[in-house]
């Protein structure tokens, strides 16, 4: 992946857009060709990442989404498969009142993306308040097992920060019910999954790290803050973007990739350290390439 964000070798901005939006448009045209137009999609995330927003997109931003859905926001909705939005259903929801989580979250959202200023100016509480209560009186509404458990707060609010309300409630509904369905549930039984799946990763792909981890008191449930909340526990923002443009792409099992190749960059620092698993307690901030490229090179991202 080329970084795009930072004017890195990939093409110029408005040419990579450009392609997107014609991939947009194809895909739009010819639904027939599905597969073949997803697969471009892919690809061009991992080779070129998304392009930095336009003028438009960041003055929608900034004054809390009220227009179109960005371009990240339409990618991320056709490789997660979010096929419609519904603002009867989310208006019947609000209209439920306070959900029996309302406490919870009111309490976890004061602790979302505390530091990030543009967040701040970008999604404000009370929005994230409506979308995550709106959520749990879906749950109950359709009987499922899940509900708000903490680390919703941040999954909601990323989304909000990329697309407007309506949408991000949608996009969340398809993440938690179809691409994670075991992890907003009251036992978490996902996320432990993916813990178990990191583990193997270390133990399989660096097995001197790991014994050295192992040495000194290391066990999985130290990085359950990366699984279960995407990554977002970790700054900067930005950069979980483009994390989630490549798991949105090749999978949510990437996560558990990305947060693997986190540790091994940390290797030297790790096995140098007298008590290396203090440091997952704040992982360095994030640097989307460098982790995506040791992800797609150790684990091989499918482009074709």
């Amino acid at each position: 992946m080329k970084d795009t964000a930072t004017g890195g070798a990939g093409p110029p901005t408005d040419t990579l857009r450009a392609q997107y939006t014609l991939l947009i448009k194809q895909g739009c045209l010819h639904p027939e060709d599905y597969k073949t137009n997803i697969q471009r999609l892919r690809r061009l995330v991992l080779m070129e990442g998304l392009p930095v927003e336009d003028d438009g997109e960041l003055t929608d931003r900034q004054r809390g989404q009220v227009g179109s859905c960005s371009l990240r926001g339409k990618i991320w909705k056709i490789l997660l498969g979010v096929k419609s939005v519904d603002a009867g259903q989310y208006s019947a929801l609000l209209a439920k009142g306070p959900s029996p989580q309302y406490q919870k979250i009111r309490k976890d959202i004061d602790r979302t993306f505390m530091s990030d200023t543009a967040f701040a100016q970008s999604v404000d509480q009370d929005k994230l308040s409506r979308s995550l209560n709106a959520y749990v009186n879906y749950c109950s509404e359709k009987k499922l097992a899940h509900s708000y458990v903490q680390g919703g707060n941040t999954l909601m609010g990323t989304l909000l920060y990329v697309m407007p309300e309506l949408d991000a409630f949608a996009t969340f509904l398809t993440v938690v019910n179809e691409h994670l369905p075991l992890y907003l549930v009251p036992n978490i039984s996902g996320v432990y999954q993916g813990l178990q799946a990191l583990d193997y990763l270390l133990e399989t792909g660096d097995p001197e790290l790991y014994a050295h981890l192992r040495a000194h008191n290391y066990y999985p449930q130290l990085l359950m803050h990366s699984i279960l909340s995407l990554g977002t526990g970790t700054p900067p923002l930005s950069e979980v973007l483009h994390l989630w443009d490549f798991y949105f792409a090749f999978g949510m099992h990437m996560n558990v990739v990305c947060t693997a190749a986190q540790i091994v960059l940390m290797r030297d620092t790790l096995l140098a350290h007298p008590s290396p698993c203090s440091m997952f307690r704040s992982l360095p901030n994030l640097d989307a390439k460098v982790i995506i490229d040791l992800a797609a090179t150790e684990h091989g991202a499918r482009t074709r």
